[in-house]
């Protein structure tokens, strides 16, 4: 769960610091406030929202779960015995 979290926070991250690093080499200061006008925020802002919704298509249409079946959750069996969580067809 923390790294879904993560992954989403650093992608929406990503055009920001890159903003910043262009900033950087363009021989201006990054942390000018003038440099990061509104335009300038609500295209970033717009980008960001866009990478992440990308990245969560595609996360989605990646995942292989749904090609192994369904998952049966570990439980107790009818002898006793401890059954671990698998995917079963």
């Amino acid at each position: 769960m923390l790294r879904t979290i993560l992954e989403g926070i650093l992608l929406f991250a990503l055009p920001f610091v890159g903003f910043a690093i262009y900033l950087k080499l363009s021989g201006h200061h990054p942390l000018e406030p003038e440099r990061w006008s509104r335009q300038a925020l609500s295209w970033l802002t717009i980008v960001a929202v866009g990478l992440c919704i990308v990245a969560l298509v595609w996360l989605g249409g990646a995942s292989r779960s749904t090609e192994k079946g369904n998952f049966v959750p570990s439980h107790v069996g009818k002898d006793g015995q401890f059954v671990p969580g698998q995917f079963k067809n």
